[in-house]
């Protein structure tokens, strides 16, 4: 089975919120780091006291290999006793410089001094004397009588340079266990210390990221993207989104549709969007704060009609989005429901005018005159005939000639004399939709004109057409009020009307169905003097004849 083109992963309910989650990895991970920090700076700080300690020893060591006294008590050819001077002299020396042990040693290791005087006359253990015998200074490590101890050895000479023993000074790893934990105290309080305010920054963190999301979790956010995803992908309007800068963050998959090939159109994501930019050509240019709905814009090389909506946040400009539709589209939907009101606008008119007449005929039919009943069927023969002959013989397009002689019933109706003048033949046109066009923009131009007329005592309108080089010339003139100069250059936008409210979009329209072919549309009006409107518009007729391909010129 095909995979659903709509169909994402769904995200998995957590168990934990995600700030809980957050502070707890972030705790965690300063702890751990703390742990093994520790580990590290324990054992530096061990090496440390151990390197200190290994200068010290190796130093008092030499210092006493040099001393008069064990070079004389070395020299002599004395048994080693307890109750010696130099083991005395040593004793008080080893209390003074706080070490655990002075040994002095002669050549066959035997020692002459020791803290504990049981063991004078004995073989020095620990098996790391050896060097020194030989007349090198050094510290080690090693098992003595009085544990584990850091020992420093120094080579004693007598004045002919001959190595007659050696001093051995120490210091027990027990001796040094106090200074360690005392280090590892202040340590393990600094390290503490740290670990609160890394557990005050987790809290903050929690805090900040649960402020930042809005209160919402990692899955209610991915729930919202999977939606918007689908959301994006069902709407058959384009949608665009861009940031402060109007680059394109977001194209929506109709939006790639309607503008076809992206790199042709270099709408793409990073792209900047200067259709959205005001003209300034500034190099700051900044979207626009207001929102705005049926804009006319051009993207990729083709015409939409589009809204815009500007993104705020914090009282600032972040973005906006641009949702649009093919305006042609639209323009032949509205073309074509403005041709059908105004087709029964029409008939209406002309049933209405019909069923006057019948009203006549029956009048006269009862009353058995049929002397005025035949006049009256010869007047109203003739006068229609006169009405229409002039439109449907110059007027070929059936659809466009029907339409304006409904339109003269109409203008009877509401007692205004409207006269139709085609200075050329108006062939048949090609296609349907350039007469739904033309009957749109004819309609809308009328109505305007009879709704100037209320107020005037002879309310005359003309509509004069003429086809030169396939384009058709049309000019609605009427004896109104006129328009104020002010309000010309706004009288096609969107909305504008001195009619009310839900009003202007008629005139509207009109120039967006003419502008849509590259048209043209002129207006000329004076206060009191009526309006021109002049349309030029392109027109194909069907049969291609020289005479409606060229006209005769104007005179």
């Amino acid at each position: 089975m095909p995979q659903n083109v709509n169909e994402y992963p769904w995200p998995r309910k957590s168990p934990v919120r995600l700030n809980t989650l957050a502070a707890l990895l972030a705790f965690m991970t300063i702890l751990a780091s703390l742990v093994v920090a520790y580990g590290v700076f324990s054992d530096q700080l061990w090496r440390g006291i151990t390197r200190v300690q290994q200068d010290r020893v190796v130093n008092v060591a030499t210092t006493l290999s040099r001393s008069r006294e064990v070079i004389e008590a070395l020299s002599r050819d004395v048994p080693p006793s307890p109750d010696s001077d130099i083991e005395q002299r040593m004793e008080t020396l080893r209390e003074l410089l706080n070490v655990n042990f002075i040994v002095i040693v002669n050549p066959q290791s035997i020692r002459l001094t020791h803290p504990n005087r049981e063991w004078i006359g004995h073989h020095f253990r620990g098996g790391d004397e050896g060097p020194a015998l030989e007349g090198k200074r050094y510290a080690s490590l090693a098992i003595g009588t009085l544990g584990t101890s850091i020992r420093g050895f120094s080579p004693v000479r007598n004045d002919e340079g001959d190595i007659i023993g050696a001093v051995s000074v120490g210091v027990t790893l027990s001796h040094l266990a106090p200074l360690r934990a005392a280090s590892h105290k202040r340590l393990l309080f600094l390290f503490l210390a740290i670990l609160a305010i890394g557990g005050l920054g987790s809290a903050w963190l929690a805090r900040t990221i649960r402020r930042r999301l809005m209160g919402m979790e990692p899955d209610d956010i991915a729930r919202l993207v999977a939606e918007r995803r689908v959301t994006l992908d069902a709407i058959h309007e384009g949608v665009i989104a861009v940031d402060a800068r109007a680059r394109v963050t977001l194209i929506n998959p109709a939006a790639r549709s309607l503008l076809g090939d992206l790199n042709a159109s270099r709408i793409r994501l990073g792209e900047k969007l200067d259709v959205l930019l005001p003209p300034s050509g500034s190099e700051h240019q900044a979207l626009s704060d207001r929102p705005m709905i049926n804009r006319r814009m051009a993207l990729g090389g083709q015409s939409f009609l589009g809204n815009y909506q500007p993104m705020q946040a914090d009282g600032r400009l972040v973005g906006a989005v641009m949702t649009f539709r093919d305006s042609h589209e639209m323009q032949a939907l509205a073309e074509e429901l403005t041709g059908v009101r105004r087709y029964a606008e029409a008939l209406r008119a002309t049933t209405h005018e019909f069923k006057n007449k019948l009203h006549v005929i029956l009048g006269l039919a009862q009353l058995e005159d049929l002397p005025a009943l035949r006049n009256y069927l010869q007047e109203l023969v003739d006068y229609r005939h006169a009405v229409s002959e002039s439109i449907v013989e110059r007027i070929r397009e059936p659809v466009l000639a029907g339409f304006l002689i409904g339109k003269q019933s109409e203008a009877r109706e509401k007692g205004i004399t409207l006269s139709v003048e085609a200075e050329t033949p108006i062939p048949q046109a090609s296609d349907g939709a350039t007469v739904h066009a033309l009957v749109s923009i004819i309609g809308n131009l009328l109505e305007n004109a009879f709704e100037a007329l209320d107020t005037c005592d002879d309310p005359c309108v003309a509509i004069h057409m003429a086809l030169e080089s396939r384009t058709l010339s049309l000019q609605i003139q009427d004896n109104g009020d006129g328009i104020a100069l002010e309000r010309q250059t706004q009288i096609f936008e969107h909305g504008v009307s001195s009619k009310g409210e839900r009003r202007g979009l008629g005139l509207f329209l009109v120039r967006e169905q003419v502008d849509a072919v590259e048209g043209s549309l002129s207006l000329y009006s004076s206060p009191g003097q009526g309006t021109l409107i002049e349309v030029s518009y392109p027109y194909d007729p069907a049969n291609g004849t020289a005479e409606a391909a060229n006209g005769r010129t104007r005179q």
